[in-house]
Formats: C-alpha cells, structure tokens, sequence
C-alpha cells in the first residue's frame, strides 16, 4: 500500500488533529461527525478533516453512493454536470460542474480520483486532486477551481453494520468571492456532508 493510502486510512483508527482545531459536530439519526480545521495563511481559507460514523450505511453501499456519478446528479441538487474523462485502472480523470447560488458564477473542476481497496480489514480509500493532465476547455461565465481535494476513507464499524468515515477536504473556489463568503459557506457546507451522504445511501437502489 502506498504512502498516500496510508496517510488517510491511518486516520480511521488513530485520528491526526495536530495544527488542527476543534470546529463543529454534527449528528442525527444514523450519522455523526466531528469536524476540525486549519487555517491557510496563503489562501485565507480552511482545511477540514472529518472523522465520524454511518452507524445504519454498510460500507459496500456507502463506497458505492459515493463513487456513482451518475447517482450524484440524482441527489446532488448543486450538480449541473459530472463524468468521466479518461479511465485507468483505479485512477479516472473527472469533470465536475457545481451550480452556485446567484449572483455568483458557477464552478467546475477537473480533477484525478484514485481508489483504493485495502483488505483485513476491509477499507476504501478515495483520493480527489485537481489535475491538469487533461486540456477541458472553459466555459463561459463558469469559473475553473484549480485548488482542490477531498479524500474520504471509509471502513466497517465495530458492529460490522455500520460504517466509520474519515475525510479530508480543501476548496479553493476562487474567483472574485471574498475569503469571508467562503468560509462561511463551508461552515454549513462540511457539516452537512455526512447528513446529505447518509440519506443518499438509504435511498440507493444496488
């Protein structure tokens, strides 16, 4: 297993918060998630890490949910287009299209997913990077972020039920959007990552 694999999947049994500060969590029925940050002094903006739990998701479904990017248009209401461009094995290079609220533009990305199954026990890890190895040409009035990651590791829980999630994420939306708005808008956006992937799951038809 590589370094970069084990970076991430290390944080399911023995989280990493150092340089990192407590921000939030948030549960409900099902799901949890607690949610530290650090400031980047070069861009103004924060990166998260997430360690929680899908206590009724297992963790096929939750792979899968998180992996189908057709199933992503269907309840991701943000999402104006996604697909795969190139594929390799267990690397794809994927187009992303986010609708943003007006009057601000939208965004897309371009960036390199790399997934990894890990046995005894059983693990998923799913590495998100911009990447600029493929020309996409830009569309108007569409701004392209070219700061990005999100990386999530997910692994059976103790009951062998449920489902224990890791996650690491930075977005750099750029533009002209002042840092304050970012960061105020991932307030709400990270923590609701957990509630909105916990009802996707639950309504995945395998």
């Amino acid at each position: 297993m590589s370094d970069e694999f084990t970076e991430y999947l290390t944080e399911l049994e023995t989280p990493n918060t150092e340089g990192y500060d407590f921000f939030t969590r948030n549960e409900g029925t099902g799901y949890n998630l607690e949610i530290f940050r650090q400031f980047n002094k070069e861009t103004g903006l924060y990166r998260y890490k997430g360690y929680g739990e899908l206590t009724t998701v297992d963790l096929e479904t939750a792979k899968k949910v998180y992996c189908d990017l057709d199933y992503r248009k269907k309840w991701d209401s943000y999402c104006n287009d996604l697909r795969v461009l190139t594929e390799n094995d267990e690397r794809q290079i994927i187009y992303w299209r986010v609708a943003y609220p007006w009057p601000m533009s939208h965004r897309d990305y371009v960036f390199l997913r790399k997934t990894k199954l890990i046995s005894e026990p059983d693990r998923w890890c799913i590495i998100g990077k911009s990447d600029t190895s493929e020309s996409v040409d830009a569309v108007k009035s569409v701004v392209r972020v070219d700061q990005y990651e999100q990386t999530i590791a997910f692994q059976r829980n103790e009951s062998g039920t449920g489902t224990k999630v890791f996650m690491y994420y930075f977005d750099n939306p750029g533009g002209s959007l002042p840092t304050w708005v970012i960061n105020w808008g991932a307030k709400t956006g990270v923590p609701q990552f957990m509630t909105t992937l916990k009802n996707a799951c639950e309504k995945y038809e395998q």
